[in-house]
């Protein structure tokens, strides 16, 4: 079948048990599907930062991260889910990014700006004017690095676009939809996520957990499937 083969069967698998899981949420009461897009602004906390080469000792030093989130191409989140009621399941991707600060003469490029993405499955809650999530998933890595001279091929990776399964990823989000018309809204959000990924250098490997905060607001679309 070769490995995209493969990669795509577990996909749509993936994609068929949460189809699944969302109809199956469907019953009497307030019924929402909804999807929305976020950009926004983050902040990433320093991290240690650890380096292995082959034939070489590692590298273990305090990172500090840039993530310029209005940098082409722009930090962002987006969203598709379901509500019943006060409770909510939805999937999400982050596209979160980081750009090391203190590079040295060992390092001099580290990034993983195409990004530290983070797929999440959250599960939230409506209490009064405010929801609450709580999210769990994988981080979606695409690194840029230059080790020792030796610069990463970003053409590795799932479909030869430098990407590459590369962790886990947890999250906790308050947040707010404000209506705009009966289907249109804008939902404003505030989280905090932390994340752990194994990305590649040349001839080696780079631990990068990454604790971060952002701030997002941008459009959604609700549709109502049915009301008690």
């Amino acid at each position: 079948m070769g490995v995209n083969g493969t990669l795509s069967g577990k996909i749509k698998t993936g994609c068929f048990f949460v189809f699944i899981l969302f109809t199956g949420l469907s019953g009497k009461g307030q019924d929402k599907w909804f999807v929305n897009y976020t950009p926004g602004l983050s902040l990433a906390s320093p991290a240690p930062l650890q380096i292995r080469q082959k034939g070489f000792g590692g590298i273990s030093f305090w990172a500090k991260y840039r993530t310029y989130p209005l940098r082409m191409p722009i930090y962002y989140s987006y969203r598709f889910g379901f509500q019943h009621d006060n409770k909510l399941f939805e999937i999400e991707m982050n596209h979160l990014k980081l750009y090391l600060k203190n590079t040295s003469d060992l390092v001099e490029w580290f990034a993983v700006s195409h990004g530290y993405n983070q797929i999440f499955i959250n599960k939230g809650w409506v209490n009064g004017k405010l929801g609450q999530k709580a999210g769990i998933g994988m981080v979606l890595s695409h690194p840029e690095n230059t080790v020792r001279g030796k610069r990463l091929d970003e053409k590795m990776g799932l479909f030869g676009r430098g990407y590459h399964p590369s962790g886990v990823a947890i999250q906790y989000v308050i947040y707010k939809d404000i209506p705009l018309t009966r289907f249109l809204y804008i939902l404003v959000e505030a989280k905090a996520s932390l994340g752990y990924a194994r990305v590649k250098v040349v001839d080696g490997k780079a631990d990068v957990p990454a604790a971060a905060l952002h701030l997002l607001i941008g459009p959604g679309v609700k549709i109502k499937k049915g009301i008690r």
